[in-house]
C-alpha cells in the first residue's frame, strides 16, 4: 500500500516571515476592513469579493484581480527544511491545500531532485487532477497534488464558497463514477470507486483515489469546517467502511497530527476512522519546528 503525507499551511508557517491566513485576508480586504472573527474563510472571501468596488461588467473578471492579488501574496514563500525531511520520506505521494510552491522551493535544492519538474493538469478552475510528478535520482515514485489550485494559475485559488461547491460537486462526481475528461482529445471517464476496488481500475488520475487507497499522515492542518470537499470525502470513506457491500474494500489508515484540536472535532474525526495523535506544544516557534522533526520520525518508524 502506498504512503502520502498530507500538510496544510503549518509548515509555512514555521518561517514567521511567510504570510498567515488572517495576513492574507487583511490584504485583500483592501479599504473595506471588517470584523471576521466568528466568519469561515469562505465567507470572508465572499464578502470581499462582493464588497468589491466592480471594475468589470463581470464578477469573474473581478474576483480573478482578487486571486491575482492572492497569488502575488504568496509568491515568495520561503523554502522550509521540513519539506526536505518530508520529501526524502519513502512516501510516493504529497497532497497540500497550499496554494504555493514552498515544497517545490525547497525540494528543488536537493541533490536528489532531477529537474524539471513534470506537470499534469488540464484543468482551469478545478483541481481534481492538478499534478507535478517530482523525478529523482533515488528512482522512487513521488507525486505532489495542489488540490485547491495553485499560484501560476490564479483562477484556480479555492477559497470562497462558490469554487469550494463546484469543486465539492466535482469529488462527488469522481467517485461516484460521473466523472469525465478528456486525454489528448480522448474522452475519459472514472469508474466508481467501488468498480475500481472490484477490477483493480485505479489509474492514479487523480488525488481523490488516494483517500481510499494509500496510508495517510496529515499535518500542518487544522480541518477547518469550510474544507467541505476533504469532509465530505472523508465521511463518504467512512460510510463505505459502514457498509456490507464495500466495508472489506477499505483497509487503509488515515493519521492526524496535531499539537491541539478541541473534543467535539477529535471526536468527529474518529467517528470518520481518522486516527487522532496530538502533541501539546506551548507555542514557542522552536518547539513547533522540532513537533514537525519528532512527527517526521514517527511517521518514518510507521512506513
Amino acid at each position: 500500500m502506498e504512503n502520502t503525507i498530507f500538510f496544510g499551511n503549518g509548515i509555512n508557517r514555521l518561517i514567521q516571515s511567510n504570510i498567515s491566513w488572517a495576513g492574507l485576508l487583511d490584504k485583500i480586504k483592501a479599504g473595506k476592513k471588517f470584523e471576521d472573527n466568528n466568519l469561515p474563510n469562505t465567507m470572508i472571501y465572499e464578502r470581499i469579493v462582493l464588497q468589491k468596488i466592480n471594475k468589470h461588467d463581470n464578477i469573474l473578471d473581478d474576483e480573478y484581480e482578487v486571486k491575482v492579488e492572492i497569488a502575488n501574496l504568496l509568491e515568495n514563500i520561503e523554502a522550509n527544511d521540513i519539506y526536505r525531511d518530508l520529501f526524502l520520506l519513502n512516501v510516493e505521494n504529497y497532497i497540500t491545500t497550499n496554494y504555493d510552491y514552498g515544497f517545490i522551493t525547497s525540494i528543488k535544492s536537493l541533490p536528489e531532485v532531477t529537474l524539471p519538474i513534470a506537470e499534469y493538469s488540464t484543468e482551469d478552475v478545478y483541481s481534481i487532477r492538478r499534478l507535478k510528478k517530482i523525478s529523482n535520482t533515488m528512482e522512487k515514485k513521488k507525486h505532489f497534488w495542489q488540490i485547491h489550485g495553485e499560484i501560476r494559475r490564479p483562477a484556480t485559488i479555492m477559497l470562497g464558497l462558490d469554487q469550494y461547491c463546484g469543486a465539492l460537486g466535482k469529488t462527488e462526481s469522481y467517485v461516484k463514477g460521473t466523472y469525465s475528461y478528456q486525454v489528448d482529445g480522448e474522452p475519459v471517464k472514472e469508474l466508481t470507486i467501488e468498480q475500481k476496488f472490484e477490477t483493480g481500475g485505479f489509474n492514479g488520475s487523480s488525488w481523490i483515489e488516494l483517500i481510499f487507497t494509500a496510508n495517510i499522515h496529515i499535518m500542518g492542518f487544522t480541518f477547518d469546517f469550510s474544507e467541505v470537499d476533504l469532509w465530505w470525502i472523508l465521511t463518504r470513506r467512512a460510510r463505505m467502511k459502514k457498509s456490507p457491500h464495500s466495508k472489506s474494500l477499505i483497509k487503509n489508515r488515515i493519521d492526524y497530527y496535531c499539537d491541539k484540536i478541541d473534543d467535539q472535532k477529535k471526536s468527529l474525526l474518529e467517528s470518520l476512522f481518522v486516527n487522532v495523535h496530538i502533541n501539546p506544544l506551548s507555542g514557542n516557534s522552536d518547539q513547533y519546528i522540532s513537533h514537525y522533526r519528532e512527527l517526521i520520525q514517527v511517521i518514518k518508524r510507521k512506513l
